[in-house]
């Protein structure tokens, strides 16, 4: 491991956290770093385009060329574009706002989001990430998982817990999972937001059966009775399977 690298690479991590702009001392504080030390490596990472500094606060953020990154990661997932129409009118069905996600490591990593926004639901945006075992994405993905990869993902707990909803047992999650399996759905119960309940399905590569991707319909607590549950499920279930069958080969490059 190259030690400055490294830190170089841990400092842009500070960004993923919600923090648009730092300050130096905020940065230095975080690794308890002296601020000349970390100073060299800002300054390195702003020639770099990496970050950019206002002028003006002196603090420092993202650099627009995480845009050409972003674009390009994206673009390795073929299957992002021939989702968008299916998703489109599973918004347009339901009135609810519509995810497609993947897994990376512990959390699911949002690889879009169609919808109009409603009075009460979730800040989440394309790119972002959200903790894989208290959302119904998540679920579904973690239920591709055969028991050692599984804690080679989340561990074996306890989990972070969001809300009173929140499964936090690794046992208690290993039987959630077997019946997502069983089921082909998984439902998020206000583990991760209270007053918001969530339905995701499997996007599966069509060769072998593969997960390689969860859609989603967020909705508020109070449009989803048990009737509504069950006809939610079976919408995102059609629809993960129309999807499914568009990506008969390898879904990730």
């Amino acid at each position: 491991m190259i030690t400055s690298v490294t830190k170089a690479a841990e400092i842009l991590k500070l960004f993923l956290k919600g923090n648009r702009e730092l300050s130096l001392k905020e940065i230095s504080d975080a690794f308890e770093l002296h601020k000349s030390s970390v100073y060299r490596t800002l300054s390195t990472l702003v020639a770099a385009r990496f970050l950019e500094k206002d002028e003006i606060t002196n603090k420092y953020r993202l650099g627009l060329i995480f845009l050409d990154f972003a674009g390009n990661v994206l673009n390795r997932f073929n299957f992002r574009d021939q989702a968008r129409p299916y998703l489109e009118k599973l918004a347009e069905e339901t009135a609810e706002i519509i995810h497609l996600s993947i897994l990376e490591g512990s959390e699911i990593v949002y690889l879009d989001k169609v919808g109009q926004a409603q009075p009460l639901t979730v800040a989440t945006k394309i790119g972002g990430r959200h903790p894989a075992h208290c959302s119904a994405m998540g679920k579904v993905l973690l239920s591709g998982l055969n028991r050692e990869k599984l804690i080679e993902a989340l561990g074996k707990g306890p989990y972070e817990k969001m809300t009173p909803n929140t499964i936090c047992d690794f046992q208690v999650l290993t039987k959630v999972l077997e019946c997502v399996r069983e089921e082909g759905y998984a439902i998020d119960a206000e583990e991760a937001f209270l007053g918001i309940r969530c339905v995701a399905a499997p996007v599966k590569e069509g060769r072998q059966g593969r997960i390689v991707a969860a859609i989603s319909a967020t909705v508020p607590k109070q449009r989803m009775d048990e009737g509504q549950t069950m006809r939610m499920c079976e919408m995102v279930k059609e629809t993960a399977g129309q999807i499914s069958e568009q990506i008969p080969g390898l879904a990730i490059q």
